[in-house]
């Protein structure tokens, strides 16, 4: 079935009038890149959505665990692996980037997500192998040592029988160790945030109740600043297209639209929104178009009652504590006020259960600040 734009039900044919090529990589380029990954001392694997799209999930995973590189994605290419692989390391995110000797990136622009792939955000001497479908995004923003036009599946498949005998009976690299060091240290530097009963509330409290509330297949989307930065860190994800969030555009006030248009698409999914209270003001109001159409999505919002942390920003931060929930009662949907952290688990656990649209609306500490890159480091493509 599918709609016109009338939104009148009409039955439509799923079947294509064409089939879709797929391009290989050049076979010699694909040699030179297996040699070069063999070689290297400290290696990673940076995917971005191309994986997703191309449906390279199951080749990834082949290639990372036959090679035994370590996987980092961008934001909205999560879950393409789960994030509880053994060779995930999210806590050693920025270490690992940095210190790379060689990236294999596949599916992913050389844009602001990535620092252009350039220093500081990686080292200056980094060997890169990129593989892209458009042949335009080879080598943009930054010259790399080896490029192949081709679809992110059939090159990874390319990758992945060139490389079984090159990478038989390899050891873990020191490097992986090195890795899941950072990746402990990280975590129990955050161990006691995440744990927090300070009030106001932290925000990785907040993201931590909402981890532990997830099923493993929920769909998460995060919109924000300082909520966004903080989920990134603390709250992962295990299946692919179930992280959402503004990707490159970079806008605010995509949260509650996406999680609609998210719940839509897979109504026996969870579906959790976890804004800050300035985004969820952008397209709050769209809790009416959840509960006209009984959507229920879950909306968790980390106010902190202004724009970015204090000191984030100078003119126009403050916005004060609004009672977003009560807006949300008004037009129908269940909603909670929350200002202590052991309340936060009982009230998602009532959403849930109240099988409505719900917006929790849960006080966070404005003096908390994520760490990001700042915006002085961006440039024009």
């Amino acid at each position: 079935m599918c709609c016109t734009g009338q939104w009148r039900r009409v039955r439509c044919s799923s079947k294509k009038p064409h089939a879709v090529p797929r391009v290989e990589g050049d076979p010699e380029l694909v040699k030179k890149a297996i040699a070069l990954l063999k070689q290297a001392q400290r290696p990673i694997v940076l995917t971005g959505t191309g994986v997703f799209w191309s449906g390279a999930m199951q080749e990834l995973k082949e290639f990372v665990e036959l090679s035994g590189i370590p996987f980092y994605t961008t934001p909205q290419g999560r879950g393409v692996i789960p994030e509880d692989h053994p060779l995930s390391f999210l806590g050693a995110r920025n270490q690992a980037w940095k210190e790379a000797d060689v990236v294999l990136i596949v599916g992913t622009r050389l844009n602001f997500i990535i620092g252009f792939g350039l220093p500081p955000r990686f080292a200056e001497e980094v060997k890169i192998v990129q593989v892209d479908i458009s042949d335009e995004e080879i080598g943009r923003n930054r010259p790399v040592d080896i490029g192949i036009v081709g679809d992110a599946k059939m090159v990874l498949r390319q990758l992945i029988n060139e490389g079984r005998a090159a990478f038989r009976g390899r050891k873990e690299l020191p490097w992986v160790e090195t890795l899941r060091g950072y990746d402990k240290r990280s975590q129990e530097k955050s161990t006691a945030l995440l744990n927090s009963d300070a009030m106001p509330i932290h925000p990785l409290r907040l993201c931590k109740e909402v981890r532990d509330f997830m099923n493993r297949d929920a769909i998460i989307v995060v919109d924000g600043h300082e909520i966004l930065n903080f989920a990134r860190q603390s709250v992962p994800t295990h299946v692919p297209g179930h992280r959402v969030n503004a990707g490159p555009n970079g806008c605010m006030g995509v949260a509650v639209p996406f999680g609609l248009g998210a719940k839509v698409a897979k109504p026996n999914t969870q579906v959790i929104v976890l804004s800050g209270d300035g985004s969820f003001g952008m397209n709050g109001m769209e809790i009416d178009t959840l509960v006209r159409h009984n959507i229920p999505a879950i909306i968790v919002i980390s106010n902190n009652g202004g724009w970015a942390g204090v000191g984030g920003m100078q003119a126009g931060r403050d916005l004060g504590f609004g009672r977003y929930d009560k807006m949300a009662e008004v037009f129908g949907a269940y909603a909670e006020y929350v200002e202590r952290p052991q309340d936060i688990r009982p009230a998602l656990e009532r959403a849930a259960a109240s099988g409505k649209p719900a917006v929790i609306n849960v006080i966070t500490d404005p003096h908390a600040r994520s760490s990001t890159v700042s915006f002085a480091n961006y440039r024009a493509i």
